[in-house]
């Protein structure tokens, strides 16, 4: 089906679709987006569709306090993302776009699920209730005193769902309902690396697997490869020495209580990385889809020739976001070594990295300090 190409900036020819009751559902055609999330052509539409909407959520009737609808969704209703004319889109706040796209956003871990009687409206309307008046997520109990945890998870109950239809489900499928996680910025990001690390497998390049490094760069171009098949595409430097293996359970353990006892700071953080051997960082780099293979090729080559860092890794294509960058870290053995960080910084501006970039230490990443964090620690050790 041909993509739906917007004839006026102003206004969109359709009337917005009815609202529909929201439950936990999956999209079952993938790769067929028409109209990329970074092109001017899906950004333009977006916005028309927000503004036939007023920023309203079809599903829950939330309306963004932003006049841009900064942070909401436009959804597929048919789940068919080639299907752009306007009558086939929504808008949905990040809750319900969870819940819609439950398999995914399941992945990333922003569900509980759990067994309720209350309307899945109604669940989402007191997490938000609870999440922003007190700033803090509420228990799963709080939300729902009666509500059941179930012996599946919500990436399983998924995988259900790509084989029958809602109204086809047993009933006591059809009393799961989606808790989302209302995360701040910093334990959203966490999440979603913490889940996509664990569920899906990383491609690094191996000279006995992909014969030559500029076949292994041509066959896994990070703007083709698609997040839902790998974490990461990833380059080692051959040369470089391996550290001893650092005790990350230790260091999370102990984080944990220093944020119990209020004792979260960087340089707790700081004390607590020297004491659990956590020192490896990295140099993180943004890049938009149109030039990332161009970037990656050129820190992936250095990197295997040596003359970089220890590794080298990029996301992949994440067709769900609206974004439509992908980041590439580079990573050095010791993040007190400001000799070394300072020397591959260098090197990346020798190849293009005008910008300036941040560099963050590995356990920054394991414990969950990202932008807006509630420890108001800076997310990344040095800025250049």
């Amino acid at each position: 089906m041909a993509a739906f190409q917007p004839t006026d900036n102003n206004k969109v020819f359709t009337d917005a679709p009815p609202r529909r009751v929201v439950h936990l559902d999956v999209t079952r055609t993938w790769d067929n987006r028409t109209l990329a999330v970074s092109s001017s052509e899906w950004r333009q539409l977006r916005a028309d569709i927000l503004r036939r909407d007023n920023n309203t959520c079809s599903s829950c009737g939330y309306t963004s306090p932003d006049d841009t609808g900064r942070g909401m969704k436009v959804d597929h209703i048919d789940g068919d993302a080639s299907n752009n004319h306007p009558s086939n889109l929504r808008v949905h706040c990040p809750p319900c776009e969870a819940i819609r796209h439950c398999g995914l956003h399941g992945l990333y871990g922003y569900i509980t699920l759990g067994s309720s009687a209350l309307d899945q409206v109604e669940i989402i309307k007191r997490t938000r209730e609870v999440f922003e008046t007190s700033g803090n997520i509420p228990r799963v109990k709080e939300v729902d005193p009666h509500a059941i945890k179930p012996k599946i998870s919500i990436v399983e109950f998924a995988n259900i769902l790509l084989e029958t239809d809602w109204d086809n489900l047993p009933e006591k499928f059809r009393s799961f309902k989606g808790r989302d996680a209302f995360h701040s910025d910093s334990n959203i990001r966490a999440e979603q690396i913490i889940n996509l690390e664990s569920s899906l497998p990383w491609m690094t390049f191996s000279p006995e697997e992909h014969t030559s490094l500029q076949n292994f760069l041509d066959t896994w171009r990070p703007s083709t490869t698609r997040l839902f098949e790998y974490a990461w595409i990833c380059v080692s430097n051959p040369k470089a020495s391996r550290r001893d293996s650092p005790d990350i359970q230790g260091l999370l353990s102990a984080w944990d209580d220093s944020c119990t006892n209020q004792r979260a700071s960087a340089r707790e953080l700081d004390l607590l990385a020297r004491q659990y051997h956590v020192f490896v960082g990295k140099w993180l780099i943004f890049a938009e889809r149109d030039n990332v293979d161009a970037l990656w090729f050129r820190i992936a080559r250095s990197t295997h020739a040596g003359t970089l860092g220890t590794e080298a890794k990029v996301s992949p294509f994440d067709e769900s976001s609206d974004e439509g960058r992908h980041v590439i870290c580079v990573f050095t053995n010791d993040y007190r070594d400001f000799r070394d960080v300072k020397r591959v910084r260098e090197s990346l501006r020798r190849l293009g990295i005008k910008d300036r970039i941040g560099y963050k230490p590995d356990a920054y990443t394991h414990c969950r300090v990202y932008s807006n964090n509630p420890w108001n620690i800076r997310p990344s050790m040095y800025n250049q």
